[in-house]
């Protein structure tokens, strides 16, 4: 379970969004991160129950960063508000099926899965 101290970092990002604000408050978003990666390892041990693949997985593998890529974005807004993970079978970077989770403030935090139909075997 995220501690509220998560989420009221990520409220603080979204009226804040600039370095020099994460810069002055980098204390806060690494214990953000580090909640937030240890809800990831607790799921993956879940998921490893169920599926192998899964033991050798670290969350770090799992997590998207919090940068955005702004370079072609009308948005320059440099940090995401939200922290996501992808489970699956080659973490992150896997381009076939998995799960998502998305934690965000307000009530925009979501759980997902899917495939994709390249890596399919039909």
């Amino acid at each position: 379970m995220l501690q509220a101290s998560t989420f009221t970092f990520l409220q603080k990002l979204s009226k804040n969004n600039n370095k020099p604000w994460f810069d002055k408050h980098r204390d806060d978003y690494t214990a953000a991160k580090e909640d937030y990666e240890s809800l990831v390892t607790e799921i993956l041990g879940g998921l490893s129950a169920m599926e192998p693949l899964f033991k050798e997985q670290k969350a770090k593998d799992c997590i998207f960063r919090i940068f955005r890529d702004v370079r072609f974005s009308k948005d320059k807004t440099p940090y995401k508000t939200h922290f996501g993970a992808v489970f699956s079978r080659g973490g992150r970077k896997f381009p076939g099926a998995g799960y998502y989770l998305h934690m965000e403030p307000g009530g925009k935090s979501f759980a997902g899965g899917g495939r994709s139909e390249e890596h399919t075997s039909e």
